[in-house]
């Protein structure tokens, strides 16, 4: 096979799919460009969530008219000069990539002004056409308005997601990008929805307030530490505020968001034995490090960055977190524990993890529940299986009529109320537990886009929110064969579900209604690590025995593993 060279505006295309990836990357790239021209309000609107049109307004430096016919050459860059800058990068952008990217896949036109200047100019270029620069009017600052992307690039247009879809990422970005820069005054708007207004505020709390909600905001723990050259410092979570994913974990590195697994990684492991399997902290982490001690010039998109001392920065992080933790979860020695030390005047004692009540779980109502809802067939109680005890707090044994059998008793739990949940559902006969005070839900806004645009079908399965503004929600109703149980656990984690359901990937109406299901049934399931008395661990073994399928829990996990006689007594050698 012969070897060419690829046509210019092909070219120009691959090379802009490694940056723009969807609208969410070419708001990334806008809004780079935009805080390294020192801007301090930025401004995004975006159409059919960014596919259609994407416009970034700022009130930055603003670029000449001799600058702004070179912005959307290839490699064209303000800032760099020499080889040696890229050992020691300063600003977000530096490639010189962005707008020459968007001008090879979408319609490109550029406002901007001078703050020096009297007159601004207008750019206007796109694919297979020629630039044309004229004088404009505009504050001192920059627009960019970019439409219809990938509209002349359908290999890359036909794996973009719905507009719904692209407008959670565009969200995410700008939510993280607005978390690194209190400083900056944010709004984003969907059409003629705001999805984030954010005035500049003096510290990373506040923006916190504004993002997550003032209650959230007061019950994080703030950290710092300075080792080897590393500054550190951020916010960190308590326990309660556990999240059933990994998307506020936010990592800033020198001012730019990041993703880090090692980062990561510390984070799981300060946490260790404080939050339930599955379930992740919310922290904020700036890292400051010489730019010379860190490689951001490892992707395209500039999202992932190498350490020259990874261990190095790990460490410090992990020890600025176990301390901040420590000082306010700290359990003391046993040799003093009776001994009260005195405590400066104006500090706080410390407390242990918060714990929650131990109340008796109610399995006997559920076995005689579910034999109720079987009526008219004959149920044979579960008097042949006997449980024996619990293994490590997640585990029944179980004597059964054909030897040992081992339950999970959280997937136990699950199955009995997900049917439960199914057939009310099913037999459009669904009670709703009305709360007397509405429980508050606080939610990142990706997520308050997903409940909004879902909250039928929520309602649908007994799950009532009120949108109360700036991703807050009032929970007013629930399903009452859950509300009792999941008040145990608390609400905000059973949302943080619905939601994980809801960006499962496009489905059909019935599927997406299973997984809720699944969800609502799974967060009131008792946990594992819950230490059931012998009474309740007999109820949940007969409750789950009234079931039609007792083996596999919604999601298709084992619910119970069996060693007969036979091979008991064969691995002890009696046969």
């Amino acid at each position: 096979m012969a070897i060419r060279v690829l046509p210019p505006d092909l070219a120009a295309k691959i090379a802009a799919g490694e940056v723009i990836e969807r609208p969410a990357s070419a708001v990334k790239e806008l809004i780079e460009n935009a805080l390294d021209a020192k801007s301090e309000t930025i401004d995004v609107e975006i159409e059919d969530g960014g596919i259609a049109r994407i416009t970034v307004r700022d009130d930055g430096e603003g670029m000449s008219d001799d600058d702004l016919r070179l912005c959307t050459a290839r490699h064209a860059t303000s800032k760099l000069r020499r080889d040696s800058d890229l050992l020691s990068i300063h600003t977000l952008g530096f490639r010189g990539e962005a707008l020459a990217s968007l001008a090879a896949v979408a319609h490109l036109s550029i406002v901007t002004r001078l703050q020096t200047a009297k007159d601004g100019f207008r750019l206007d270029v796109g694919p297979g056409v020629e630039p044309t620069l004229a004088p404009a009017g505009r504050a001192p600052g920059t627009t960019v308005d970019v439409r219809r992307l990938f509209a002349s690039f359908p290999a890359r247009s036909k794996f973009l997601g719905t507009p719904r879809t692209e407008s959670f990422h565009v969200g995410r970005c700008v939510h993280r990008l607005a978390v690194a820069t209190p400083d900056v005054g944010w709004s984003l708007r969907h059409g003629t929805r705001w999805m984030l207004r954010a005035p500049a505020v003096r510290d990373p709390r506040e923006r916190l307030a504004q993002i997550y909600g003032p209650e959230t905001a007061r019950e994080l723990i703030p950290f710092a530490l300075t080792r080897s050259g590393i500054e550190v410092e951020g916010l960190a979570g308590p326990p309660e505020l556990r999240r059933s994913h990994r998307r506020d974990q936010l990592f800033i590195v020198n001012g730019r968001p990041v993703s880090d697994r090692g980062l990561s990684y510390v984070v799981g492991s300060a946490y260790h034995g404080m939050l339930r399997r599955g379930t992740y902290p919310l922290v904020l982490i700036h890292v400051r490090v010489p730019p010379e001690t860190v490689d951001v010039n490892v992707h395209p998109r500039k999202d992932e960055i190498r350490f020259r001392e990874p261990r190095v920065v790990q460490e410090t992080v992990s020890a600025a977190l176990q301390q901040a933790l420590a000082s306010r979860y700290a359990v003391p020695h046993l040799a003093s524990a009776s001994v009260a030390e005195p405590r400066p005047a104006g500090t706080t004692p410390r407390r242990s993890p918060p714990s929650r009540e131990r109340l008796p779980l109610d399995f006997d109502r559920l076995s005689q529940a579910s034999r109720e809802e079987k009526a008219g067939e004959k149920v044979s109680p579960a008097g042949s299986r006997r449980a024996i005890g619990q293994l490590r707090e997640t585990y029944l044994l179980v004597e059964g009529p054909d030897g040992l059998e081992i339950v999970d008793q959280h997937v136990a739990h699950e199955q009995i109320l997900h049917v439960r949940l199914q057939r009310q559902y099913t037999d459009g006969d669904l009670p709703r537990q009305q709360f007397l005070l509405p429980v508050r839900i606080e939610l990142p806004f990706d997520d308050a886009e997903r409940i909004i645009a879902h909250r039928d079908h929520l309602e649908r399965l007994g799950v009532v929110l009120d949108e109360f503004g700036g991703g807050t929600f009032l929970l007013r109703e629930y399903p009452a064969a859950l509300a009792e149980q999941q008040t145990r656990y608390g609400f905000q984690e059973a949302i943080d579900r619905l939601v994980e359901a809801l960006a499962h990937g496009q489905s059909g109406e019935q599927a997406l209604l299973g997984r809720l299901l699944a969800s609502l049934a799974c967060a009131a399931a008792v946990t594992a690590g819950t230490s059931l008395s012998r009474i309740e661990q007999q109820a949940l073994v007969d409750a789950l025995m009234t079931l039609e399928d007792p083996y596999r829990c919604p999601h298709g996990r084992p619910i119970i593993l069996r060693f007969d006689d036979d091979e008991l007594a064969r691995r002890f050698g009696r046969r």
